[in-house]
């Protein structure tokens, strides 16, 4: 049997870029009709003038998830156009990189309002909505390796993605009387515009394959076939789990960038003098001949 969606109609939030773009594409070419809700409506309307020359059903919406107004805006403008919803993508997120004491108190809300708040407005719209309809459906969180693993320079969003794992879970739990599924995927590190930054630096690049044990970075259409599995039936005795994709990245943890960013712009002054934010050596090499690594 293979995957199917036909017939299915999908919400993908943050759909018009990254992980949103892929599995908003897979689900298209599995048949599904997709409404590509993203922040970017420019971004959003171009990947659906493209699906819609390939034949799939599309319909791109232009949404703050952060904005309980605009996402009841977008169910509705879904529900007009393809006459319900059956699977919700929570695919919007953020990020930015900054120490705790250095942190605004913009970006905090920035990062939680988006991939926190976000995911629990889209959840509360689509869920009241199958509810009410008496209809069935299936919610797909985007949460991160980060919701387990830590990363110094991320607080905000570690925060924000453990909220997503303990979202998922408590959904799932209240929302399975009624039909409804609630995972998550846990994606590691997936070449994105979101990770630009991260994988452009040589030194943050070589440190993150190492981490992989399969020893490459993710795709999206790599975090997408998982979600296809979450969304079609084959998934249907699945809910409350948060599924790593991330080549195994989890098994070995994931080192913080904070410090390698800054070595590689050589701001050696904001390191901290211990072992666990050098790598062995290095130490010396920035010109500190009083204190010795550890290793």
């Amino acid at each position: 049997m293979e995957m199917d969606l036909s017939g299915k109609v999908a919400i993908v939030t943050g759909g018009a870029s990254g992980i949103g773009r892929g599995i908003a594409e897979m689900f298209a070419r599995l048949g599904a009709a997709v409404t590509v809700a993203d922040i970017d409506l420019a971004a959003a309307d171009k990947l659906v003038s493209e699906l819609q020359v390939a034949g799939y059903p599309a319909l791109a919406v232009e949404v703050d998830v952060q904005n309980a107004e605009a996402v009841d805006d977008m169910l509705a403008r879904t529900v007009e156009r393809f006459g319900g919803v059956d699977i919700l993508v929570n695919s919007a997120g953020v990020g930015t990189e900054s120490p705790i004491v250095e942190m605004l108190e913009e970006e905090w809300d920035w990062v939680l309002g988006v991939n926190l708040k976000g995911t629990f407005l889209c959840t509360r719209a689509v869920a009241k909505w199958w509810i009410e309809h008496n209809r069935r459906g299936k919610i797909i969180n985007l949460s991160s390796i980060n919701e387990t693993v830590p990363l110094a320079g991320e607080a905000h969003y570690c925060a924000s993605k453990g909220g997503v794992m303990m979202f998922t879970r408590a959904a799932a739990l209240e929302l399975a009387p009624y039909g409804i599924h609630v995972n998550a995927l846990a994606p590691g590190m997936i070449e994105t515009p979101l990770t630009e930054e991260i994988t452009l630096i040589p030194e943050l690049r070589q440190m993150h394959v190492k981490q992989i044990p399969f020893g490459r970075f993710g795709q999206p259409e790599d975090v997408a076939r998982a979600a296809a599995f979450l969304a079609s039936e084959w998934s249907d005795w699945v809910t409350g789990h948060s599924l790593f994709v991330d080549g195994g990245m989890h098994l070995i943890g994931e080192e913080s960038y904070l410090w390698a960013t800054e070595r590689a712009m050589m701001h050696h002054d904001r390191i901290p003098k211990v072992s666990m934010c050098w790598p062995p050596g290095a130490l010396e090499k920035a010109g500190d001949r009083n204190v010795k690594s550890e290793t």
